[in-house]
């Protein structure tokens, strides 16, 4: 079998969904862990590594070397393996992992292979959602995500509850992050010059008086799944921990929040509620949330922008800031 290889990323771009290019990696994979036949194999959401999904049964995730796939492979390895102590919980469960191929001096397409979560992604009904069923989500992720933030983490070398990962993290968002938003084009130029006179300082946002916690740092809305049945939404777990990490919970809340609930404070409300972290929104809530919305790592602000003119029209960061954070 030949390696993967792909001269440039936009090379890699045109293929990584691709199903007849990968077909025979991920059927080599199925009957190497003995889950063959692979009768219907289709692509899962596009994203950064190559996800497929085999007979409605299995998610076969293969890890590119692009966009830090070393580091998420480990990642999500470790964390399937944490989930496995805690069938409880709506995650997906790791089935078998590898390697495509010998590891060297090339890349050796590391792999992961995990139970599908059944649905789709709220993202595709969305709209169609009722309300209710939107705050019924809200109140049902507070003590789902309080769990898996505090879940245990001894033993788990890549997710030690130390403080100075996320606080590095943080600083090379800070040295990065007016630059990360005029590539994004998102903020306008004026809102954009305001971003360094604004942030607050890294020490500000971590308290590191606290215990560190577990976070996906990515539930947006194509991350829950469920149904649509009979006109409500049943959720049946969450997925991609790729991009998980120990941090400040503040930092969950940005995807959540923008990503999710599109911007909408009764939910998060709601979630906050449910979750028990009332006392977090403090004096210093909306202007910590903003720094972090700034900071955060993709640009999450550009969808919300476009499709919400109320946000358009603030002159100011602070502006901004209250109408999408000050839920008092």
């Amino acid at each position: 079998m030949q390696r993967p290889s792909f001269a440039s990323r936009e090379e890699y771009a045109r293929h990584f969904i691709d199903i007849e290019y990968w077909q025979p990696y991920v059927e080599a994979i199925c009957e190497r862990h003995n889950l063959a036949p692979s009768h219907h194999i289709q692509r899962g959401l596009p994203g950064s590594n190559p996800v497929f999904i085999v007979d409605e049964r299995y998610v076969v995730k293969i890890y590119t070397r692009l966009f830090g796939g070393a580091e998420s492979s480990a990642r999500e390895l470790k964390l399937y393996s944490l989930f496995a102590r805690f069938p409880q919980l709506p995650f997906p469960i790791l089935l078998a992992f590898g390697t495509l191929f010998p590891v060297g001096q090339e890349w050796h397409w590391p792999y992961i292979v995990i139970s599908v979560i059944p649905g789709t992604n709220i993202g595709e009904f969305y709209e169609q959602v009722q309300y209710a069923d939107k705050l019924a989500l809200a109140r049902y992720l507070g003590p789902l995500l309080y769990k898996l933030h505090n879940l245990p983490l001894d033993g788990l070398q890549s997710f030690k509850p130390a403080w100075d990962g996320f606080v590095s993290f943080l600083e090379q968002q800070r040295h990065s992050c007016v630059e990360n938003h005029k590539c994004w084009k998102a903020l306008p130029a004026s809102l954009i010059g305001q971003i360094d006179g604004y942030l607050l300082p890294v020490r500000t946002l971590v308290n590191q008086r606290s215990r560190p916690l577990l976070l996906h740092c990515d539930l947006n809305q194509d991350h829950v799944m469920g149904f649509l049945k009979d006109g409500h939404w049943q959720t049946t777990g969450i997925i991609d921990f790729g991009d998980a990490r120990i941090g400040e919970r503040l930092y969950e809340l940005i995807a959540l929040h923008v990503g999710l609930f599109h911007g909408d404070k009764t939910l998060l409300r709601a979630f906050l509620e449910s979750y028990g972290i009332d006392k977090m929104v403090e004096k210093q809530f909306v202007h910590q949330a903003m720094s972090y919305t700034l900071l955060f790592e993709f640009d999450v602000l550009g969808p919300i922008l476009q499709a919400t003119p109320s946000l358009r029209s603030a002159t100011s960061l602070a502006k901004l800031a209250e109408l999408l954070w000050d839920i008092e």
